[in-house]
């Protein structure tokens, strides 16, 4: 997977005027990070996200900070991760469907995928648990055996169906335990598709940066400078005294 300056610009460029929810999945593809013929759509969340961790440590390293906010007292918690030991493990080829039961009702389900994510953010409006479920169930029949149409199941159910469906995509979820000096504790979410992007996104802006300050110093044209590594160009920033 080459990821030069260059070819990571232009990645971003690929990843920007895309949908917010296909932007870091844009990039498994535009960076080599799955076959060509992989179809990021057809990937369940799971499978998405645990490529996203491997891309992102590949690019940036193993460490991540992020800032927790404490829901009690609003303090901000500094969080250094490693992201070896977050990352799921690489699930390859289709995922079968799962036979779930939940409050005596049965259902065969397929995973979430991105493309369920997607149709669901382009529909407009508040999306719900049940939507989700809707897209996913395959079949599913009452305590007593009858046939039930998704949107007749309760609500409960609904719930239950959906966190084992999350539980079952190893990756669909990273759930972070946050400690707050206040003694608080509380469980947050890691988001591998937003980190990835803003982590891409402020390493655009610093390079571009670079360019600029460095075309203007020497006369040097973007390709020439985003051929440097990035020593080179920080040795020549220094140079200028930028």
């Amino acid at each position: 997977m080459e990821t030069n300056a260059a070819i990571l610009l232009k990645a971003w460029e690929s990843g920007a005027v895309a949908a917010p929810l296909d932007r870091a999945p844009s990039l498994l593809q535009s960076l080599g990070a799955v076959p060509q013929d992989t179809l990021t759509g057809e990937l369940t969340v799971g499978q998405c996200d645990a490529r996203l961790f491997e891309l992102r440590r590949t690019l940036f390293g193993e460490m991540l900070e992020v800032v927790a906010t404490c829901p009690t007292c609003q303090t901000e918690v500094d969080l250094k991760l490693t992201l070896g030991q977050l990352q799921p493990p690489l699930r390859e080829g289709p995922v079968p469907p799962l036979t779930l039961q939940a409050d005596g009702y049965t259902l065969r389900c397929r995973i979430p995928r991105n493309d369920d994510l997607r149709s669901l953010a382009n529909g407009g409006g508040d999306v719900t648990l049940r939507d989700l479920l809707e897209r996913c169930v395959l079949e599913a029949s009452s305590p007593d055996g009858a046939a039930v149409a998704p949107h007749e199941l309760p609500e409960t159910t609904v719930e239950s169906i959906v966190e084992t469906l999350a539980e079952s995509d190893p990756g669909a979820r990273t759930v972070l335990r946050v400690n707050c000096p206040c003694g608080n504790q509380w469980a947050d979410e890691l988001d591998i598709r937003v980190v990835l992007w803003t982590d891409l996104t402020e390493w655009v802006g610093r390079t571009l940066t670079e360019v600029h300050q460095l075309a203007r110093g020497y006369g040097w044209s973007e390709a020439e400078i985003l051929a440097m590594n990035g020593w080179r160009r920080r040795w020549y920033l220094e140079a200028l005294g930028s």
